[in-house]
């Protein structure tokens, strides 16, 4: 990964990055980032990965890169205690906030389906009254039988003057 695209991972990762770890067979000083470097293994990429683990499964994995450093005898003489160390260096998140958050969606999820059944029953009942209210009034006209009207005679007929 390019030094451009670590920018996108902030400095939540600085103290766990730079902690030390040990010494390598030559004495030289290793940090996390120097022993995930020496594995081919993208520093921040590993460590947003350890972040998103439950932290005894992050423990575990760190143990696994910290047993396969090479030239690192010197590095990890405990392993575990090490890894443990520095994975409470990592940014955290509360676990119990993670479930809260599901118990609000499913809530707003049970409210959202109440309102769509309760406005798809109000629209059904609308759709059925307005045929109702169709039927019967198409029933009425065709019921009645259709009324030839004849004027009324006029009271007083105009007809013309006579010249008598």
């Amino acid at each position: 990964m390019s030094a451009a695209s670590n920018a996108c991972f902030g400095s939540e990762f600085t103290n766990f990055l730079y902690a030390p770890i040990g010494q390598d067979n030559s004495g030289m000083p290793l940090s996390v980032l120097s022993a995930l470097a020496r594995q081919d293994v993208d520093p921040w990429e590993e460590a947003a990965n350890l972040t998103q683990l439950p932290e005894e499964e992050a423990v575990s994995h760190l143990v696994s890169l910290l047993g396969t450093l090479p030239n690192a005898t010197q590095a990890c003489p405990d392993p575990a205690a090490i890894a443990t160390r520095l994975i409470a260096l990592l940014p955290r998140k509360p676990q119990h906030a993670l479930p809260r958050l599901n118990l609000f969606a499913q809530a707003d999820l049970e409210k959202h389906s109440e309102v769509v059944s309760t406005l798809s029953f109000a629209l059904i009942l609308m759709v059925v009254m307005v045929l109702g209210v169709w039927l019967i009034g198409s029933f009425q006209t065709s019921g009645q039988s259709p009324t030839h009207s004849t004027p009324a005679p006029n009271a007083i007929s105009q007809s013309p003057p006579s010249n008598q």
